[in-house]
């Protein structure tokens, strides 16, 4: 399969307006361009001339001149909201600046090896049909720097030259770029020198990701960039900012799916007594923690599971949260491991509570949240499949050793459960196992040992894995091709931009911090049929009919989600109204408390007054009752009692339309599966002892 180029305005608009910046520019040739056998980018245009055209370019698109925040800095900032095609834009650029002002020399900067290996396979995706576009197809390649003939190529060719790179191939003095003292320098300077006279075009891809620190500032002025272009939907630094597509335009005119989030949470486990460390002082002084745990409010009688303030060593965890089912918790030790970096809390009783741990039945939350993977994954296809669209689901999960160990549990989980759902999509028959072998496909990251990789750092730094997603990429998107569901380390989520990813799930140890447009983002792509084209839903497709919708099941809840989405939007845009919302408005909130203050200045009159000292003296009283009564009576009562079952509820919320107003979203449903605790049961006969002074004997009873 071939992916299809497609004209799409919006696109288009942002190639515009980056090629409009250079408008009134003599274009570059062999004769004006090249010296000493260097081919260079030139443009003689005064900063006057730039800002005008920069102001032309806001008035265009609409973009006020305190937003774009103007500056006389050569740089331009393009704001495009993950999922809508931002690396395809600024490989249309370099086209286009190359067809309208013969600039030849460009530089892409990227942060990480994930986002290196993407560039290249859009590349190599598009090369043919922009080529039958445009008449040429530029020499794009991957520095690498046991191939230096590739960088003098680069610095000498009359042909457009596109270099990437990452930020860590040239951020030090050491680095082969800044050597001087080399046999294989270029014209006996450095080759960073060499690539300098070149003024090359500087395309940085997520720019916030370290590339505005001191030392990398300094270390691309060495590059002499004749302009340095901005790409991304999350700038920290902007200048002269030309174009803004944000995730609500993208989400109202349809260029993105429309969002699920199916939460898998626990319910009714006040009694679990489970404890989560939340956060961690450290520094000058002993270490100070802060724990997640059951509270009780003696005033609502209500118990609410929340963070501490902030606890030390030999602090009770009862007094703290006024909680007597804590009260063996005493911190006996806050400790930072050596071997793993992470901090744990011990208690005088035993427990010991892990950072970053889920405090809960991992493995009942995984069953379900697989269970529900895989339901909304039959379902889609059914639809999708007759229209020639391939359904993938993404399964990320945090330690590799859960797929691919000696004991499984979460290929476990998708065997049995996989096995349990198949016969209701597939009139009764049974998968074989061959079968469900052939489904499931995994990228995960080895080293040289053989081993698999968790460290984030090792993960994220082979591209021989981003290679292989890559690589597959539109295999995968064949309905001939087996694998449905593949599994992946949640640290590999920036190479993952499958438009046919319709379901991702995240199986981690721990809550993820992978940033929520981030999680959302690897599957808002708008999918493709088996002739690489795109499929678009109209704008007033209906639920049923709706094709492109992503469903997200997160493991946390769904306030917690959105409220995170929210406030990464709001800390981009000043405001979370820029975001595709996620509000709920729950049915039969009570109305606001008022409270009335007595007026001094009213006074009371004698017989109230006489009534109110009679009310106010101190008086004691002596109650006697039968005991063996009040026993007889209690236990009535006690019987009549209640308790809520411990349930792991799955609730599912559609995100329908955004407005400038507000944001809108509907609940789909729920679903609760009862559990069994795996932590200490209350001892209610001890609490009752705490509170009553009734003996044990007649507690018992």
């Amino acid at each position: 399969m071939e992916l299809q180029l497609e004209s799409l305005k919006y696109q288009d608009l942002a190639v515009q307006s980056v090629v409009k910046l250079f408008e009134g520019t003599e274009k570059n040739t062999f004769d004006n361009a090249c010296f000493e056998g260097i081919r260079s980018n030139f443009s003689k245009l005064t900063r006057d001339e730039i800002e005008t055209n920069i102001k032309n370019i806001l008035t265009e698109n609409g973009i006020n001149e305190v937003v774009a925040k103007l500056s006389n800095d050569k740089d331009i900032c393009v704001e495009m909201e993950t999922g809508t095609g931002k690396t395809l834009v600024y490989v249309k650029t370099i086209y286009e600046l190359f067809k309208h002002h013969g600039f030849t020399k460009f530089i892409i900067l990227v942060p990480s090896v994930a986002i290196r290996q993407n560039i290249i396979g859009t590349f190599k995706s598009f090369d043919k049909q922009l080529e039958s576009i445009y008449g040429f197809k530029p020499n794009a390649f991957e520095y690498d720097s046991k191939k230096l003939q590739k960088v003098t190529q680069f610095i000498e060719d009359q042909h457009p030259q596109v270099m990437i790179m990452t930020l860590a191939s040239f951020n030090s003095e050491d680095k082969i770029l800044n050597q001087a003292q080399r046999e294989d320098l270029f014209n006996n300077i450095p080759f960073i020198e060499a690539i300098g006279k070149c003024n090359p075009i500087i395309i940085m891809d997520e720019p916030q990701e370290g590339m505005d620190t001191e030392n990398s500032i300094k270390q691309i002025a060495k590059l002499n960039p004749l302009f340095k272009i901005r790409y991304s939907a999350t700038h920290k630094v902007v200048k002269n900012l030309l174009y803004r597509l944000t995730p609500y335009d993208s989400y109202k005119d349809g260029l993105v799916k429309k969002i699920e989030v199916l939460t898998v949470t626990e319910k009714n486990d006040e009694a679990t007594l489970k404890i989560e460390l939340s956060d961690i002082q450290f520094g000058k002084g002993d270490p100070k923690v802060k724990l997640k745990a059951w509270h009780l409010n003696n005033s609502t009688n209500k118990i609410e599971f929340k963070v501490t303030g902030w606890l030390n060593q030999n602090d009770n965890l009862g007094i703290k949260t006024n909680n007597p089912s804590y009260l063996n918790y005493t911190i006996s030790n806050i400790n930072k491991s050596l071997k793993t970096g992470k901090w744990t809390v011990k208690f005088s009783n035993g427990t010991e509570i892990l950072e970053k741990q889920i405090a809960g039945s991992l493995e009942n939350i995984w069953a379900l949240q697989i269970e529900w993977l895989i339901h909304r994954h039959f379902t889609k296809s059914q639809k999708l499949e007759s229209k020639g669209i391939k359904c993938l689901s993404l399964v990320f999960i945090d330690r590799v050793s859960n797929y691919m160990g000696e004991t499984p549990i979460i290929k476990n989980l998708f065997v049995d459960k996989y096995k349990a759902i198949y016969p209701d999509y597939n009139e009764g028959r049974l998968p074989t196992n061959e079968h469900i072998q052939s489904i499931q496909g995994y990228y995960f990251a080895q080293k040289a040992s053989g081993e698999f990789a968790d460290n984030e750092g090792g993960v994220k730094e082979q591209s021989k894995i981003y290679e292989l997603i890559l690589k597959g990429k539109e295999e995968l998107l064949t309905l001939s091709n087996p694998v449905q569901f593949v599994f992946s380390h949640s640290a590999l989520g920036v190479g993952w931009d499958n438009p046919n990813v319709f379901n991702i799930a995240t199986l981690n140890n721990s809550y993820s911090e992978i940033k929520k447009r981030q999680e959302i983002g690897r599957g808002l792509r708008i999918c493709v049929n088996q002739e690489g084209k795109r499929v678009y839903d109209a704008l007033d497709v209906s639920d049923e009919e709706r094709i492109n919708q992503l469903t997200v099941i997160p493991n946390e809840t769904y306030e917690t989600f959105v409220t995170q989405y929210q406030e990464e939007i709001k800390s981009v845009y000043g405001t979370e109204n820029a975001g595709a919302g996620m509000t709920h408005t729950h049915k039969g909130v009570p109305a606001d408390e008022v409270k009335f203050k007595r007026n001094p200045s009213v006074e009371m009159d004698k017989a109230f007054r006489k009534y109110w000292m009679a009310l106010a003296r101190k008086t004691e009283y002596t109650i006697s009752f039968n005991e063996d009564d009040l026993i007889t009576q209690a236990s009535e009562l006690i019987s009549k009692i209640t308790i809520p079952d411990f349930v792991i509820e799955a609730s599912s919320f559609l995100i329908n339309a955004i407005t400038e107003d507000g944001k809108e979203d509907s609940f789909q449903g729920s679903e609760n599966i009862k559990q069994k605790s795996f932590f200490t049961p209350l001892d209610l006969i001890e609490e009752l002892s705490e509170n009553t002074g009734v003996s044990w004997k007649n507690r018992s009873n």
